[in-house]
């Protein structure tokens, strides 16, 4: 029978993987390294879980394949795997009861998929995705002068006590390491696949810092028409929550006539957690393209703030209509069956949105609402470069 070893030991693949090395422009080692890392991390997961041998082996293909393709290109590097290890290896794992398993996992380990992923693929990510340790760092890598979080840590332990998967990183002391560690977008990684795996397990999911257990919820601060992800309160309040060690994105949406519709969003918002751990801070156009989000892809958050939300309102300007009814719904009260805890902000004199529109658009979705005297649009042109208001209920 195949085995990971005998993967590792072909020529071809130890030729791919040299290479790789070779050329590798990341901190994070991608070659013979991070393959030994994550096979370690396979036999450590199985042996925590209970896997049957069968199944370990198989994981253990994967694991030692998963990264081939990524000397030609880091683009769908997973399916360039998957073709090389059916091409060099098919006639050994066609009788192998996970072989669809593996060309499976190989192929989207590095990717969010549509469906809910099997347990075997989840293992695959999440032991990918655990191996974030000094030991995978490339000492010569050009960005020495950054400092890198990942050096701090000492070590890694995954263990199951009762019904919890716990991931334990254990730093060496240096008192900025875990809020660093919050900020990287790899760390966004990591939680992710620790909250996936431990739900198909059926399992609550914990990660600690010096057995300090994170605060495993993410926020989303959207923008409005026209805006930037640096504009209005959205950079102080990233700022704030950052410093309570919370995980947040702002992404930039793609703005202007022509570009800016349901589906340009939604492809930005695709790329990013979004689940019951989920808080979305959303303004202006962005309340209704929210709910237009997660009532089509069936998503439940756990909790949305509307600022200065509105539907279905036309005759701001030619620009900004073009932009804006392609969010628009008719169904907009379906929101409260993937959210219940929906708060709205608006104002009694926003230059751009009839307060009545503001207003219908609260009471469509929630009765907790507050309405800001003399706010305006509640952006940085009537003074709103902070919004204390959110932060207190956060």
């Amino acid at each position: 029978m195949l085995s990971y070893k005998d993967i590792l030991n072909n020529e071809y693949i130890k030729n791919e993987y040299k290479k790789i090395d070779e050329i590798n422009p990341y901190a994070f080692s991608h070659g013979l390294q991070h393959i030994n890392n994550v096979c370690e991390i396979i036999n450590n997961l199985c042996d925590i879980l209970k896997i049957d041998k069968e199944m370990r082996d198989a994981l253990l293909i994967a694991g030692a394949s998963h990264d081939v393709g990524q000397y030609e290109s880091r683009d769908n590097h997973g399916l360039k795997a998957k073709m090389i290890i059916q091409e060099l290896f098919d006639n050994e794992l066609k009788e192998n009861k996970y072989y669809s398993d593996i060309l499976y996992s190989i192929e989207v380990h590095d990717k969010k998929n549509d469906k809910e992923d099997s347990l075997f693929a989840l293992l695959l990510k999440c032991a990918d995705s655990l191996d974030f340790s000094k030991k995978r760092l490339e000492p010569n890598h050009s960005d020495l002068s950054l400092y890198r979080p990942w050096e701090d840590i000492e070590d890694v332990i995954i263990s199951v006590s009762d019904n919890e998967f716990i991931i334990n990183i254990i730093s060496n002391g240096n008192k900025t390491f875990k809020n660093n560690f919050i900020k990287e977008k790899f760390t966004r990684k990591i939680i992710s696949s620790v909250k996936n795996l431990a739900k198909k397990l059926k399992l609550i999911p914990i990660i600690k810092i010096d057995d300090s257990p994170l605060n495993l919820d993410n926020y989303i601060i959207i923008h409005g028409s026209f805006g930037s992800k640096d504009g209005n309160w959205f950079p102080w309040l990233k700022e704030k929550l950052e410093e309570k060690n919370l995980i947040v994105d702002v992404p930039q949406m793609p703005i202007g006539v022509g570009i800016q519709c349901f589906e340009s969003w939604s492809k930005v918002l695709d790329k990013i957690k979004v689940d019951d751990n989920t808080t979305i801070i959303a303004h202006s156009i962005a309340p209704i393209f929210v709910c237009k989000y997660l009532i089509t892809n069936k998503i439940k958050v756990k909790r949305l703030i509307f600022v200065c939300g509105f539907n279905n309102y036309l005759g701001i300007n030619e620009e900004f209509d073009a932009v804006n009814k392609p969010m628009f719904i008719n169904n907009l009260e379906e929101i409260k069956k993937y959210c219940n805890d929906i708060i709205c902000y608006y104002s009694d004199n926003d230059p751009y949105v009839k307060y009545e529109v503001e207003k219908d658009f609260a009471y469509a979705v929630t009765n907790k609402q507050y309405v800001i005297h003399n706010g305006g649009h509640i952006n940085s042109e009537s003074g709103y470069t902070k919004f204390e208001d959110i932060l207190r209920i956060l």
